[in-house]
């Protein structure tokens, strides 16, 4: 490919982010599971008009997310069940949730950068995650996108991180229990406490009822800006990313004063490279660093940026280790009282 070309490539392939989060809301994907092959069927299904049905299943047989058939059906394929709504390992909650809030967000990138905050503070007055708790059905997709995203990294973290020193992990900022959960199911030793705002209460228990777990583990509603549960290891999924050092930094004093006196806590965060290169995984942290400049003001780190954030708060990095979808632990232990740094 001529550089025009792949450059011309990369504009316009905002397209199919729009195509694949609209086939989700019309639940296209679901309904070619079901059985409904014909575009008069899938059309009367989404109560949506046929002509435009077809051009956008032909749209995403370009993605080989479907197939049309030589009768004209369409046939969904291997990656298109990824997003049908209840796939395991799926991706449909995240779809729509950035074919939707995050695309308005992107849009103001440059209006971002000029004036270095982020759209929702600067539209909103607010960088917090409280509006979700008026937002019952804002709530409901962001709450699912997280689970989607949640669920390789958990299943990496409880096959690749040693659990059996600890009692109670607390999930802080845990959202729908996803991480807690998948943790619980395959070490049976542990107990769970879910912490998060309102909106991800009742996520979290339905998650722990589906899964067997609502005696084993507690939700508790709150702020960690205030106080977190008490226990022995913390778990921080995607959470020193959402806010800038101050705001992040308050947040692991906060845990440092509630954990065991031998507690760690673990971060799962992305780790940006000291150099960036053109690598998909590079492309992928770079995409959530700008993603949390618009959504946010938050920001992705380096393992040194991270490892000075800790020991102003009171922890040691002990050692990072690789999980998966690009996400690593970091995990670091509790130091002894320092008057000059908390």
């Amino acid at each position: 490919m001529q550089p025009r070309e792949r450059v011309l490539a990369m504009i316009n392939g905002a397209w199919m982010c729009q195509a694949i989060a609209a086939a989700c809301e019309l639940e296209l994907f679901d309904h070619l599971a079901d059985g409904q092959e014909t575009v008069g069927a899938l059309a009367s299904a989404t109560r949506a008009d046929a002509g435009c049905v077809y051009r956008l299943l032909r749209a995403l047989t370009t993605l080989d997310l479907c197939e049309e058939r030589g009768d004209g059906a369409f046939a969904l394929s291997a990656d298109g069940a990824l997003l049908c709504r209840e796939a395991d390992n799926g991706l449909h909650h995240w779809a729509r949730l950035s074919g939707r809030r995050l695309w308005t967000n992107w849009g103001a990138l440059a209006d971002c950068v000029r004036a270095g905050s982020s759209a929702r503070k600067r539209q909103a007055g607010a960088e917090n995650f409280t509006a979700f708790n008026k937002d019952p059905t804002g709530a409901a997709v962001f709450n699912r996108a997280m689970a989607d995203l949640t669920r390789p990294v958990a299943l990496a973290a409880a096959q690749k991180l040693n659990w059996s020193g600890f009692k109670c992990v607390v999930d802080v900022g845990g959202g729908p229990g996803e991480l807690v959960a998948t943790l619980l199911e395959r070490h049976v030793h542990l107990r769970g406490v879910v912490f998060d705002l309102d909106h991800a209460v009742a996520p979290a228990q339905e998650r722990m009822r589906r899964g067997g777990l609502a005696e084993r583990c507690e939700i508790v509603a709150g702020s960690f800006f205030e106080s977190v549960p008490p226990g022995d290891a913390y778990l921080l999924k995607s959470v020193m990313h959402n806010w800038d050092d101050a705001s992040a930094l308050d947040i692991l004093k906060t845990c440092r004063r509630s954990i065991a006196a031998d507690g760690v806590v673990f971060l799962f965060e992305r780790l940006v490279p000291e150099h960036y290169s053109s690598s998909a995984t590079d492309r992928d942290v770079a995409r959530s660093d700008l993603n949390m400049l618009v959504g946010c003001d938050g920001r992705e780190r380096t393992e040194t940026q991270f490892r000075l954030l800790l020991e102003k708060a009171g922890f040691a990095l002990q050692r990072t280790q690789l999980l998966a979808a690009s996400m690593s632990a970091l995990v670091a232990t509790r130091r002894a009282a320092d008057p000059g740094h908390l």
